[in-house]
């Protein structure tokens, strides 16, 4: 198994999931100039990569090189735009999810990703959507573990400004006490 990520932090937090394994490598590298040999593999696993790189087609004919004749790509982003995130002030939940879409290169992805897989010499292009949905704030759900990490990065990019982002925070966290929070999208 081999994993391939630029940022060393991910590989770190990656080589520590795969310790006491002996068959997994990691190479810093981007996606568009994958470190492997043509044909090396027989699947490849690309979860949440492609919605952050700007090359979308050099980066999946780059893992339509490196696969084996007759190899499978299995490819995972989100669709921001089908993001649904209960809020009572909906111009403040607007604006958050708008600071928060600046960090990718492509917030909408799976809308134009088959013809893209296609243009890449990918045959037998199928899609399954997986809706992802909680209605608790709860760190260990997926749109409970964004809350925190959303806020932060909408007040470091300036988006937001810490009281409006502190505010949204606490409104989930309240809503979620009195059982109305709710997050949903599509993945």
């Amino acid at each position: 198994m081999t994993g391939i990520d630029p940022a060393p932090a991910m590989l770190a937090v990656a080589a520590k999931r795969a310790e006491g394994h002996n068959n997994v490598t990691f190479h810093q590298a981007d996606a568009i100039s994958l470190p492997v040999a043509d044909n090396e593999f027989d699947a490849a696993l690309s979860v949440q990569v492609l919605e952050y790189v700007p090359g979308v087609r050099a980066a999946i004919a780059e893992m339509h090189r490196a696969l084996q004749a007759g190899g499978r790509l299995v490819v995972w982003d989100v669709d921001r735009s089908t993001v649904s995130w209960r809020s009572r002030d909906p111009n403040r939940m607007r604006r958050m999810l708008g600071a928060w879409d600046k960090h990718l290169t492509h917030v909408a992805l799976p809308q134009t990703l088959a013809p893209t897989l296609r243009q890449a010499w990918f045959r037998d292009v199928e899609m399954a959507a997986h809706a992802f949905g909680t209605i608790e704030w709860d760190p260990e759900t997926y749109g409970g573990a964004l809350a925190d990490l959303i806020a932060k990065y909408a007040v470091e990019q300036g988006g937001m400004d810490i009281d409006d982002a502190e505010a949204w925070k606490e409104e989930q966290k309240q809503l979620s006490a009195a059982g109305e929070f709710y997050f949903a999208c599509i993945q």
